[in-house]
């Protein structure tokens, strides 16, 4: 190439028009066929407002080369100066084709595609700019383009990638990064993220309105929903004409149990915009928890009337159908599933309806494989690639740690005057908490407080109490316990569980706490309810649980985990016989009157008529998955639902057998531990502290 065509390019890109004109004509004057020369007169006179003149020099310069890449780049300049996007993307397209080793051809078609709302064909054109040029002064500011186009496309991976070569260019702390940074979080649904970047977004724009509300968010989708809502409240003030503002209002105070103040929020924003379909929604998820099936199929419709491609309305109307969809909504959902850049966590909501409607229509394997997909999404969504997330060795380890360190009775204080107690009901998501739940908290001196989120957080702070102190077991001082104990009843207050001597606490992972427990709260009372092991890994893999409960969405991480949870269940009566009562879920629903009796009697309840009838009266809000099933008398009908899929379900049985845990009922068969289902707890083993060498993490999930 001659230098001055070079020089020439390099006078037009810092606007000196009249020296880069004069150096292409003095090419021209020697070479009177240059097309590079005459195309540069011609991006010339049209960045000056000469869009004729720039017409016929790039009609000379095509005439003379038609393969000349800059020239067809050029030409796509002026169709979108002329207002022809077609045009000036096609211009671009052949500018690729001729010249595939130019970084600006490749970067200006992918941004034309991108304008265009073809985010594949952006991110390819984009990703080749880059390739063909890794040293170019605009490599930072197209791997940013890059990774929105990514992001728009659902490649979380590659989007995040792309954000660290700009990032690497010197573009890591700008303000497009951070925001495009928070957007990748939220598409992905990794909250911890979207909280770290909001947060510095907010640092480099404090007024920005839009950090707030993805702090917000960020807090909120990790279930700290006063926290968020305290963010929000600015955004809210800021804008309160805002019908989606109000929605996001509505799901925050829901996650805060204020059902009232949720419907408010959501009413507000319907009388803002009659067609805000996230307010629609939010009705359509306080219907289901208040058991108001009809109601709730009804806003789920009407949410898909206005949103057709809502993938939560469809997930919402499956949850309270039991999966039936009309065959047009069965249709219109596998084609909102098939589209391309659905974001990770929509997408798996979407196929978890989508295995539920095959599943209410008797087709097994489709079932099973969305199903399977969805988790597979769920891990992707985590993680960022199709790999568990969750930590066999360090379930394990903790297991082993608290058998040994809990492996004696101590003698307990007395706990201070209160005037709640709790009632703690332990065991495996999906096990029967729910039902026992609703028949106990019936009683007249019982308030239901659900899946209480507290003590799995005062667990984690107790275990790193336990590393950097080196207790290993005792008596945990009182100076220690009080600032729990004080926290976890003041929550009380908060959800309005006041007014009752006792409050039921349903979080399943709390089984992982009963140590801890017996020595916050001497006086209550812990159920630990089991149920056949298949039984509960299909109800598991088959729902939508969020990344607090990692194993859900893998079978051999579900048979390791409830294996772990099988153990611990075992090991805790042979410590506390008197205040740890097994409940086996099949017998509750066989034998209800009489295994009620026996628990009620075991926690130091009386025996109330109320509780037998629990689902008479049953007006409460169910803020679990479980919430429609609660409103019905128990049924042994329903206790077998894995038998159409045992050949797929063969993986859970296969990793379960690997432990000594009964196949039929979930109990630990190790003899020095285990006890039948059902029967009241033996006497305490009073071993060596060797109790288990053999085996060595949580939350709440995610039902807003």
């Amino acid at each position: 190439m001659d230098a001055r065509i070079s020089e020439a390019a390099r006078r037009r890109l810092a606007d000196d028009f009249v020296g880069a004109r004069q150096l292409c004509l003095d090419v021209l004057a020697g070479a009177p066929d240059n097309a590079e020369a005459m195309g540069l007169i011609g991006v010339c006179a049209l960045e000056t407002g000469d869009l004729d003149g720039a017409r016929s020099w790039l009609d000379r310069a095509e005439a003379a080369d038609p393969a000349c890449g800059p020239v067809h780049l050029y030409r796509s300049m002026l169709h979108e100066a002329e207002g022809d996007a077609g045009a000036a993307l096609a211009s671009a397209r052949q500018a690729c084709e001729v010249a595939p080793d130019r970084f600006d051809v490749w970067g200006r078609y992918g941004d034309l595609a991108g304008r265009a709302g073809d985010f594949l064909t952006s991110a390819h054109a984009l990703a080749a700019a880059l390739d063909a040029d890794p040293s170019h002064p605009a490599h930072p500011h197209v791997a940013l383009r890059l990774a929105g186009a990514r992001t728009e496309t659902g490649d979380i991976k590659g989007a995040a990638e792309a954000l660290d070569m700009a990032a690497a260019g010197g573009l890591g702390d700008t303000l497009e990064v951070v925001r495009l940074r928070v957007e990748l979080a939220r598409h992905a649904g990794d909250w911890s993220a979207l909280i770290r970047y909001a947060e510095r977004w907010q640092a480099l724009d404090p007024t920005a309105l839009e950090a707030k509300g993805a702090l917000a968010m960020g807090w909120g989708r990790q279930g700290h929903y006063r926290r968020a809502l305290r963010l929000f409240a600015p955004v809210l003030e800021a804008e309160p004409d805002r019908a989606d503002y109000w929605a996001a209002q509505g799901r925050l105070i829901l996650g805060a149990r204020d059902i009232a103040g949720a419907q408010a929020a959501f009413d507000r924003a319907l009388s803002l915009d009659a067609d805000c379909s996230d307010a629609t929604l939010g009705l359509a998820r306080i219907h289901t928890f208040l058991g108001e099936v009809d109601a709730a199929a009804r806003m789920c419709r009407r949410t898909l009337e206005i949103d057709p491609g809502s993938l939560e309305a469809y997930g919402q109307l499956c949850e309270v159908s039991g999966g039936w969809l009309t065959d047009e909504e069965l249709e219109r959902l596998e084609c909102d599933i098939a589209k391309s850049g659905n974001p990770a966590d929509r997408l798996s909501i979407g196929l978890f309806a989508l295995g539920d409607a095959y599943h209410r229509r008797r087709r097994p394997a489709d079932a099973f494989a969305a199903w399977e997909r969805a988790n597979d999404t769920k891990k992707l969504q985590h993680n960022g690639a199709v790999v568990s997330a969750y930590d066999r060795a360090e379930q394990d380890r903790r297991t082993d740690w608290l058998m040994r360190a809990f492996s004696e009775p101590v003698a307990l204080p007395v706990q201070p005057a209160s005037a709640q107690t709790p009632i703690f009901i332990v065991g495996m998501p999906r096990s029967g908490t729910t039902l026992i739940e609703a028949a106990i908290a019936a009683h007249e001196d019982v308030t239901a407080g659900g899946e209480l989120s507290l003590m799995p957080v005062i667990f984690e702070e107790f275990m790193a109490w336990a590393r950097s102190a080196g207790w290993s077991g005792g008596v945990i001082p009182e100076t220690v316990l009080e600032p729990w104990r004080r926290r976890y009843l003041a929550q009380y207050s908060e959800f309005g569980l006041t007014g009752a001597r006792w409050v039921t606490d349903k979080q399943p992972s709390n089984f992982m706490a009963v140590g801890l427990i017996r020595q916050l709260f001497p006086a209550a009372p812990v159920i630990h309810i089991r149920r056949k092991p298949v039984e509960v890994a299909f109800s598991i893999f088959r729902r939508n649980f969020s990344r607090m409960w990692p194993f859900a969405h893998d079978l051999e991480d579900i048979a390791h985990y409830y294996a772990s949870q099988s153990r611990l269940g075992g090991f805790w009566p042979t410590v506390w016989p008197d205040a740890v009562t097994p409940l086996q879920y099949e017998n509750l629903v066989r034998e209800f009157e009489p295994q009620l009796r026996r628990v009620l009697a075991r926690s130091g309840l009386s025996w109330s008529r109320r509780c037998l009838e629990y689902y008479v009266e049953a007006d409460r809000a169910v803020m679990t998955f479980s919430a429609v099933q609660v409103r019905k008398p128990p049924s042994p009908e329903h206790l077998d639902s894995t038998s159409p899929y045992s050949e797929w379900l063969g993986v859970f049985n296969d990793a379960l057998s690997a432990f000594p845990v009964d196949a039929e009922t979930g109990v630990w068969r190790d003899p020095r531990q285990g006890h039948d289902p059902g029967e009241a707890p033996r006497p305490p083993v009073r071993s060596s502290g060797v109790l288990g060498r053999l085996f060595g993490r949580k939350q709440e999930r995610d039902v807003s």
